[in-house]
């Protein structure tokens, strides 16, 4: 550790990175980075954050590639800004640098490129800040595999200007950049490389694989197609199927992931004597036809059905569904032993209703990537809810089968919900300042500009065509195409796109499904997100694998729409609805998306989404009563709570804050659900579901299942005695809290029937709920809630911080901190005002909102604020001086003992999550005190020191406060 020589390693590390907490560890020693999506670490974001907070940098790396570039081209044109000074060194070794890469390179000015031309491997990074320098030296190299999801060891390391070892990195680097190997980058040195590399025919690393998703072995001779990964676990989940004669089933399956050979696959293993394989677009016919006789060769004969001829015999018979249903005359409904039925979505219509009740195979196989529909079909209803294997985006991309794709959500101009149906809008869209904005942001984002093949997603047809012929007027190749399009015009358009004559494609919605252009490499998103269905479609058309396609870019432009929500949870597969984890997404979604993908924002859009999220009702009626309606559909019954979580639905937890339990949701919207209970049962229910089901404490959890399950109906009056059911323990403090809230004098709001009778140390079951739990419906239901919320305890509130019953980084009410702190009485927010002390626990908790209205009292418009991760300076209440008493309680710890606790909230506002705070830990007064006025009234500035830091993301979302009409 001798790299801080200018005083104490300690003092160097608090003089220079007093507010940094990531990467290095607790002690600032050096660390090691290895790609770990689990832990939600990676390379990329590591140098993404350094990056963005450096005054200058040195890179060496042998091999920067398009894809390691382009999950940087926004922070580096933000540097260009700024006009931070960089350093890169690269190299010609192995031919690997494209020449589309160094052009990209000399767009930013605020770089100096140099290349040295011979077998430089070397990999290391160097941000310069202030007097010090952070260091990484490892095994990665600028690709967005090393970046992302390679297994890669990287060490990061802190130095002062004279440390030794970061004089030697940069002696290192001094001597390659000024080497007589390497030359200044520039574009007439660019024009030789690439003449000189395409000579030389390099290899390269690409994603290519088949279309469908198909493995192809290594080796020599005959070709052989085999099912990878996610294709096997699909095929043994048929088996099973066609053991049990089920007749019909659904395969659920993103785009791009190879159902056709899957269907193909398995029909290799059934052998039925004959098949039929149904599409709607012509052109989505002719591609599953060869792909069939690729892997199924000469084992059946094949053909396409024309109405009326006689060549329709073939033994695999592939068909239009418009074509069958207007004839079929043509069959008999036992004519196929195996139905194949593409974008099974479609069911609902009546030529396919019509097909599926004509013919009588042994199996129908239906396959979609939404099987959800707008229209309220039951799709699933149709195929038994039989769902035979089920492969997500994510799981897509974690196993590798589609191309990896790098997001960027960038700030649209000022179009808003409220103009978006205004009769001007039309001109807004299609200004030619919003169509400079769209061109520049293409040019800036796009790394290899000779050979980009992408499709422009609008929102209206109009739209579409005008911005085509702008954008063709300023020297790109594009084309309009709508529903009035004939299929020749759009298999022509598509033909065009694929030979490079058309850049790009726009269109509204017809090109989200049913369509197959594996070499398309852009997807611009120019319309509001208004379902993740559709978004994941859109998104979908890009990342099918192709030769010399290493990665999809994905432009979205972001306005400031209500439902801009859809955007992380469509990214994400998230639908739970919950708001922290959506946040996540947006702050973090490079280090958590499965394997190389990366998610980015810039920070307006980052904004509006965050507004987007925050102002979302995501406990409405009718969101809540749509999502369970899927979920109803999928299972063919009625959903139990563990089946939500089983399956990724909505939280139960938004159920039972819109209506007040599941069983009176059901009892409103469920016509199979015929159960009643009593006022006192449905009171009991509803405060449970409420105030326990979160799981936020097991201790009234775990006291109210053994009443019901062990018919306890005397407790003891201490947790000694009480016992633990599966190794649980818990404080007598714990314990008498959970007593006085379950019986009623701890105090808290809303609907309440006393559970337990509490006199002195004697508790038992109170009459009301002992007579309640005679119902064996009743104790069944109550028994599932509470097993669900001791799963949900386990699954997110069993790590407690320190000797608390809180969790850092979770969320609570006014009223939770009062209870889970022990309190023996609940008290509202007003009283509270920002901060209480209670004398019998000594503890005092802090409450900051952070986020302040703009039309906010001047008397009570504090300025709390973060200095850094680790330090917060919050203002008393009015009129306060150095003398009062809670100034004066401060000044005396650490000799009085009080433990002090920080709760955060950014926005009160928020329709759902408004009411609670993000508890931040424990901290300190630093004895910091600065007496200052408000509104004439006297207060004082409290300076705190966490324990621990703050979660960087979770830091950057309470701090965030850009407008959401500022675009850059």
């Amino acid at each position: 550790m001798g790299d801080f020589e200018n005083g104490s390693l300690e003092q160097g590390i608090r003089a220079a990175f007093v507010d940094e907490s990531f990467p290095c560890d607790e002690d600032n020693r050096p660390t090691i980075i290895s790609n770990n999506k689990s832990l939600g670490i990676d390379l990329l974001t590591v140098i993404r954050t350094q990056l963005s907070s450096c005054d200058s940098f040195d890179f060496c790396v042998a091999f920067v590639g398009e894809s390691g570039l382009q999950p940087l081209v926004d922070i580096l044109a933000e540097l260009k800004k700024r006009g931070v000074r960089g350093r890169l060194l690269t190299s010609t070794y192995l031919n690997f640098n494209s020449p589309a890469t160094f052009r990209k390179l000399l767009e930013y000015d605020n770089i100096e490129v140099r290349v040295y031309q011979g077998n430089l491997h070397a990999k290391g990074y160097v941000f310069d800040r202030d007097e010090t320098s952070t260091v990484i030296v490892g095994s990665s190299n600028l690709t967005q595999m090393a970046l992302t999801c390679n297994k890669e060891w990287n060490v990061l390391f802190r130095s002062y200007d004279k440390g030794g070892l970061l004089r030697s990195v940069r002696s290192e680097f001094a001597e390659l950049w000024d080497s007589d190997k390497t030359t200044t980058l520039a574009s007439e040195w660019i024009a030789e490389y690439e003449k000189y590399r395409a000579s030389q025919a390099p290899r390269r690393a690409t994603n290519a694989a088949f279309n469908d998703g198909a493995e192809k072995p290594e080796g020599q001779g005959t070709l052989t197609l085999r099912p990878n990964k996610m294709q096997q676990l699909a095929l043994a989940a048929l088996e099973k199927l066609h053991r049990h004669d089920e007749p019909r089933a659904l395969l659920v399956s993103a785009t791009g992931t190879g159902k056709t050979y899957l269907s193909a696959f398995d029909v290799a293993r059934v052998n039925p004597a004959r098949v039929l394989f149904l599409v709607h677009r012509r052109r989505i016919l002719e591609a599953s036809l060869k792909s069939y006789q690729r892997l199924l060769v000469d084992k059946y004969t094949y053909g396409i059905y024309q109405p009326g001829k006689a060549e329709n015999k073939p033994t695999c018979l592939f068909a239009m569904c418009s074509s069958v249903a207007p004839h079929l005359e043509d069959f008999s409904p036992d004519e196929f032993d195996y139905i194949v039925i593409d974008e099974a979505h479609r069911v609902g219509s009546a030529s396919y209703k019509k097909i599926v009740d004509f013919f009588t195979p042994k199996f129908y196989l239906g396959m979609t990537a939404t099987p959800s529909r707008t229209d309220g079909f039951d799709v699933f209803a149709l195929f038994n809810h039989v769902i035979a294997f089920q492969i997500t985006l994510q799981d897509a991309l974690a196993n590798d089968m589609l191309a990896p794709f790098h997001y960027f959500g960038v700030a649209d101009l000022e179009i808003d919900e409220e103009s978006y149906d205004d009769a001007g809008l039309f001109v807004r869209l299609t200004s030619d300042e919003r169509v400079r904005h769209v061109a520049e942001k293409i040019e800036e984002y796009t790394v290899d500009k000779r050979n980009r093949r992408g499709l422009i997603f609008c929102g209206r047809n109009d739209e579409a065509a005008e911005l085509s012929r702008k954008l063709n007027e300023m020297g790109y190749r594009t084309l309009a195409i709508s529903g009035e399009s004939s299929d020749a015009e759009r298999d022509e358009a598509i033909a065009r796109l694929e030979a490079g004559d058309l850049e790009y494609l726009l269109s509204v919605d017809i090109l989200n499904e049913g369509v197959d252009i594996p070499s398309l490499n852009q997807i611009i998103m120019l319309r509001r997100t208004e379902s993740a269905i559709v978004f994941v479609q859109q998104l979908g058309r890009g990342l099918r694998k192709a030769e010399n396609k290493d990665y999809a870019l994905v432009l979205d432009f972001i306005g400031n729409y209500q439902q801009n929500f859809f955007v992380p949870i469509a990214l994400s597969g998230d639908r739970t609805y919950n708001k922290d984890n959506l946040r996540a997404i947006v702050e973090e979604g490079s280090a958590v998306i499965p394997g190389c993908s990366t998610i980015t924002f810039d920070e307006v859009s980052k904004s509006r989404i965050y507004r987007a999220i925050d102002g979302g009702d995501f406990s409405a009626a009718r969101l809540i009563r749509d999502e369970y309606r899927t979920l109803r559909n999928m299972l063919g019954k009625i959903p139990s709570l563990s089946d939500f979580d089983a399956n990724g639905a909505i939280d139960p937890l938004r159920i039972f804050k819109k209506f007040g339990s599941y069983h009176a949701f059901l009892s409103k919207y469920e016509e199979d659900y015929d159960v009643h209970f009593s006022p006192v049962q449905e009171t009991i229910l509803e405060f449970i579901s409420r105030k326990l089901a979160g799981g936020k404490r097991a201790s009234d959890l775990w006291l109210i299942r053994k009443i019901v399950s062990e018919k306890e109906f005397v407790l003891p009056a201490s947790s000694v005695a009480m016992g633990g059911p599966y190794g649980w323990s818990l404080r007598d403090r714990t314990y008498h809290s959970s007593l006085a809230l379950l019986s009623g004098s701890f105090g808290a709001s809303g609907k309440f029937e006393p559970l337990l009778s509490v006199d002195g140390d004697k508790a038992e079951v109170s009459e009301g709920f002992s007579r309640a739990l005679d119902d064996p419906e009743f104790a069944k239901q109550l028994l599932e809630l509470i097993d669900f919320g001791i799963a949900r305890n386990a699954e997110t509130y069993a790590n407690t911080y320190a000797d608390t019953d809180l969790v850092l980084n979770a969320k609570y009410s006014y009223e939770e901190v009062c209870c889970l702190l022990g309190w023996d009485k609940n008290v509202n927010g007003q009283n509270i005002g920002g901060y209480k002390y209670d004398a019998k626990t000594n503890t005092y908790p802090v409450f900051i909102n952070y986020e302040k209205a703009p039309d906010i009292s001047d008397s009570i418009k504090y300025e709390d604020r973060f200095v850094s991760e680790k330090k917060i300076v919050a203002i008393s209440k009015q009129p306060r001086t150095l003398e009062s008493p809670e100034i004066k309680r401060l000044k005396g710890w650490p000799e009085n003992g009080m433990r002090t606790y920080l709760f955060v909230r950014k926005n009160k506002d928020d329709k759902d999550g408004g009411k609670e705070f993000y508890f931040l830990g424990e901290m300190h007064p630093t004895q910091e005190y600065a007496p200052i006025t408000i509104a004439g009234k006297s207060a004082v500035e409290i300076t705190y020191e966490l324990d621990h830091a703050v979660d960087r993301s979770l830091y950057n979302y309470l701090t965030s406060n850009i407008e959401p009409d500022e675009v850059a």
